[in-house]
């Protein structure tokens, strides 16, 4: 694919000096189920400042405490879901990287990790409010018909998992190959004034398809993000 050159793309203004990005980990926990596998999700609660009531995998920022990314990944696993993990089960999938527009931006790396034997989780009931197991494609239905608000990075993470039958193929496929680093493009129509977020294999972004799936661009309305065609 030919990259859209930045004079052919109406895009928002980047800062002259983008801010640079928080490290921080994020674990798709995940279990097998009649039905395929299931990721367990959160909810957000309402008053914490980023993504306040969106359903997210569990995760946050590096801490200076934690020394690595790994271990930032178990404390908050175990602290936002109930969850301890251990550490060597992590397998790096994915980094997402926040906009350059953004005031605030996160390096993150996605893990996949099998729920541990044995174990439930259980939401701290002040970060997260909610958890749930749910199977993708059930989770994306959910997320099409407003009863799930869902971020960019968590949506397209979801519908990648839909490739998968069981755990052990989505762990097996993840540990073959270097996570792909992805940051979305975020842009808007001059025409109609709707903003959009593209990802690798739309058109509007420089980068071809590194992640799968059908999911290639966002349009925020009504304070909420849609997936729609990219053309």
């Amino acid at each position: 694919m030919i990259p859209v050159s930045n004079e052919d793309r109406p895009s928002a203004p980047t800062p002259a000096r983008p801010a640079q990005p928080r490290d921080a980990a994020t674990v798709v926990v995940l279990r097998d189920s009649g039905r395929g596998p299931e990721v367990y999700l959160i909810k957000r609660s309402r008053t914490v400042d980023f993504m306040a009531g969106a359903h997210v995998f569990p995760g946050g920022r590096l801490d200076k405490a934690d020394g690595s990314l790994a271990a930032c990944a178990v404390r908050e696993t175990f602290e936002e879901a109930g969850l301890a993990l251990d550490a060597a089960t992590l397998v790096p999938w994915v980094r997402w990287v926040t906009p350059e527009i953004s005031p605030k931006r996160f390096d993150a790396r996605f893990f996949l990790a099998r729920a541990p034997h044995g174990q439930e989780p259980k939401v701290d009931g002040y970060e997260a409010v909610e958890g749930l197991w749910i199977a993708p494609r059930e989770a994306l239905q959910r997320w099409e018909d407003g009863a799930m608000q869902l971020a960019p990075a968590t949506a397209k993470s979801v519908e990648m998992l839909l490739a998968f039958a069981t755990v052990e193929s989505a762990l097996s496929e993840a540990a073959r190959r270097e996570p792909p680093v992805v940051m979305p493009f975020v842009w808007n129509d001059k025409e109609s004034g709707r903003a959009y977020i593209s990802l690798p294999g739309d058109p509007r972004h420089p980068l071809s398809d590194v992640l799968g799936g059908k999911i290639y661009r966002f349009q925020l309305a009504e304070g909420r993000y849609r997936t729609v065609n990219a053309t």
